[in-house]
């Protein structure tokens, strides 16, 4: 029996990816390695960190971090979102299995050729000490979210692009996501988005679980907004969703944060987005007007856990966030 955890369920630790200079980041490159050090910080405090990254010497000097916590992994990589290409992990019988996807790129929108091999370099590394299965299709992990008891939220903006998996019908996906996670119901969304996105409405941008029963969601109160159309549509698709027990979903909104531009261009700013980590979880801020709001939301909501923020300004340049730069390994 297969099962797909739900992110804040105890974790053995987390992957992150360093940018290099070989990347999009080149021109703020120390300014991104900052915001790294401050996201490395919080995970190692608390569990494993597993950076991947070109070049461990250099990577270590740059991140000045003392911490046993802390496990440097050698490898070449496109970029940093390893969300979408580090493995899957799930619960088959009582042991961990790590699911290898194929990653193309969102689509074909940029090379993956490094990235797709990850997670080759980590079955080759022995860290996690599980059986990696190999799948056959294109799945990333910011298109998905779990709530632990076998129900799955995802969009079919992103899982029916043409670039993906074109031979495959919804109702296959809907098959293929039961079968390789044990869920019982697949949870499909149709509207919402944010500009700026690669992804094509990846649902870590759009609304996660926080528990079973609960889902928080991005929503745009201003109706000059560009966003505020289809974040309502997405709202709205939102309190149709029934559990397996045929009850609604508990919903909690977050503020969209004000626009912000980087080279003229909108930035798909999100605090969805953010990570549970063991004890906490690391939200992303913007230097907004509506950060403090978030923070106290998620207290209020959130109890059993420390919500720390982090100013995520930077990786938003790339169009992500934080979320999207990590995967945990659970426990």
């Amino acid at each position: 029996m297969r099962r797909l955890f739900a992110e804040w369920e105890k974790q053995d630790g987390v992957i992150l990816a360093l940018p290099h200079k070989d990347s999009d980041w080149a021109s703020y490159f120390e300014e991104a390695l900052s915001t790294y050090r401050d996201i490395a910080k919080e995970i190692a405090k608390r569990e494993k960190l597993v950076l991947i990254c070109e070049n461990a010497n250099d990577a270590k000097k740059f991140l000045d971090l003392e911490s046993s916590h802390i496990i440097y992994l050698e490898s070449k990589t496109n970029d940093t979102w390893c969300r979408d290409y580090a493995p899957i992990f799930i619960e088959e019988d009582g042991r961990l299995l790590a699911l290898n996807y194929n990653f193309n790129g969102w689509g074909l929108k940029f090379a993956s050729n490094f990235d797709n091999l990850i997670n080759y370099e980590l079955q080759k590394s022995g860290l996690f000490g599980v059986e990696f299965e190999q799948k056959g299709i294109v799945l990333e992990g910011g298109s998905i979210d779990c709530n632990g008891n076998g129900e799955i939220l995802t969009n079919t903006l992103c899982l029916l692009e043409k670039n993906r998996n074109p031979h495959m019908s919804r109702n296959a996906l809907d098959s293929m996501l039961k079968s390789d996670f044990g869920a019982k119901k697949i949870h499909w969304l149709n509207h919402g988005y944010l500009r700026g996105d690669d992804t094509d409405s990846h649902i870590d941008t759009l609304a996660r679980f926080i528990d079973t029963t609960t889902i928080i969601y991005q929503k745009c109160y201003d109706k000059n907004d560009e966003h505020y159309e289809e974040l309502n549509k997405l709202e709205d698709e939102l309190k149709e969703l029934k559990n397996i027990d045929g009850e609604p979903f508990k919903l909690i909104p977050l503020p969209l944060p004000s626009p912000i531009y980087y080279d003229n261009e909108r930035l798909p700013a999100s605090y969805v987005n953010f990570l549970f980590v063991n004890g906490a979880i690391l939200l992303p801020i913007y230097g907004d007007s509506c950060d403090k709001e978030v923070v106290e939301i998620l207290r209020n909501h959130v109890k059993n856990r420390e919500i720390v923020p982090i100013d995520c300004s930077v990786l938003v340049r790339q169009h992500g966030s934080l979320h999207c730069i990590s995967m945990q390994i659970p426990h």
